[in-house]
């Protein structure tokens, strides 16, 4: 076999181990799965038309902005970010805006976020990318919750690739513990620990007070634990100055903060609370039940959940009938039940071509094995896709004006 899009190291992004066109060797596929690598692109004649997926602009631009988080989040020996490092950063965020533009459907089949969320870059990087991939494509009703500004100006989401990135800034100077530790595991024995993890949003935000950072950003870095049901923190004491008191709840949360939340649960879902690895569909399964309800904007939960893809295009499924397949189809109605072209010749249509099954037609079968991991348990189904359209189209203005 031959490599079919670039390799990048799980730990070390910036690291490339292998380039498309190189050749498969056992030493090297034991190498990979002894790193935590478990699935890699591959040429193949009866996937060659998805080839487009592999993204590479995208998995370049990701990949930068991964190492400027490493190199400044790594060397932060003080409470200070200067108005220059904010500059490199919104730099990034606008050549990854421009890279998921360019991608176009393909963006939100690039699933391979990455991986090591024990580090704070690496967290930052992914929650980074969910938050712009979310952004962009509920462009209108992003404009909508900022009715305030022009729609030129409201559909501008470089401040928000801003707070996405630099939420977790305020842990910087935190113990080991309190930095890996995150609200949606168990809450730690020692009280000093989760006293320490609270304080992190408000940390941040006084980090970030003195640079010409968007308000914004600097809100969303403040606000990323609050809560669509008024159940999140900090106090709003501390961004008005005493003027108002009680957590924020609803639409009077920032759009850029709601989306960031629901982002960083997710990317958080990805590992266990001992740092393991987890499989998407497992994250979307637990993401999608009834243990969030009432964390997240509705809207916004519900296009993550469509829009993450478990079964992302391409890759190498099992059903429960024993075939073998590639994803070549998405199905946003029913994320767990894609469409897969059978990767055996003995199914042929009668021109030939290889077998197209669409799950969602084809009920009885389901898919058992994605990349050589059982996720028969984590299969779900999602009711049918609110009558939110598509939220790329442009707003209806005078809807918002009156």
């Amino acid at each position: 076999m031959e490599v079919g899009g670039v390799v990048l190291h799980p730990r070390r992004p910036q690291t490339e181990l292998l380039r498309p066109g190189a050749k498969l060797e056992r030493k090297m596929i034991d190498y990979l799965h002894r790193i935590g690598i478990g699935e890699i692109w591959i040429q193949h004649d009866a996937t060659a038309d998805l080839d487009a997926a592999v993204a590479p602009a995208l998995t370049t631009a990701r990949t930068e902005l991964y190492q400027k988080l490493k190199n400044d989040f790594g060397a932060l020996a003080s409470a200070t970010v200067s108005t220059t490092r904010v500059q490199v950063y919104r730099q990034s965020i606008i050549e990854l805006v421009f890279a998921l533009i360019r991608s176009g459907k393909y963006a939100h089949t690039c699933h391979q976020l990455l991986k090591d969320s024990s580090h704070i870059f690496t967290h930052s990087a992914n929650v980074a990318f969910l938050s712009l991939l979310v952004g962009l494509e509920m462009e209108t009703y992003v404009v909508r919750q900022r009715p305030r500004l022009s729609p030129d100006h409201a559909r501008d989401v470089v401040p928000l690739g801003l707070g996405a990135m630099l939420h977790d800034i305020g842990k910087h100077d935190l113990a080991d513990e309190a930095r890996k530790h995150h609200e949606i595991h168990p809450v730690p024995e020692d009280p000093d620990v989760g006293q320490a993890y609270a304080g992190h949003p408000e940390n941040g935000y006084h980090m970030l007070l003195d640079v010409r950072l968007p308000a914004t950003a600097r809100h969303a870095v403040l606000n990323h634990h609050q809560r669509f049901d008024g159940s999140g923190w900090p106090d709003r004491v501390i961004a008005t100055r005493g003027r108002q008191e009680g957590p924020q709840s609803g639409t009077g949360i920032h759009i850029f903060s709601r989306i960031i939340s629901a982002a960083n649960v997710f990317d958080n879902l990805m590992t266990t609370a001992d740092g393991d690895k987890r499989p998407t569909i497992a994250a979307l399964c637990e993401f999608a039940g009834g243990r969030f309800d009432g964390w997240f904007d509705p809207l916004i939960s519900d296009l993550m959940i469509r829009r993450v893809p478990p079964f992302p295009i391409g890759s190498q499924v099992r059903l429960s009938n024993g075939w073998q397949g590639a994803v070549v189809g998405l199905n946003f109605q029913q994320p767990c039940r894609p469409s897969v072209r059978i990767l055996d010749d003995r199914c042929r249509t009668r021109g030939g071509d290889l077998r197209l099954i669409d799950l969602e037609a084809a009920r009885e079968l389901h898919v058992v094995e994605c990349a050589g991991a059982l996720v028969e348990k984590y299969l779900f189904e999602l009711p049918t896709l609110r009558p939110h359209g598509d939220f790329r189209t442009e707003p209806d203005t005078r809807a918002e004006s009156a």
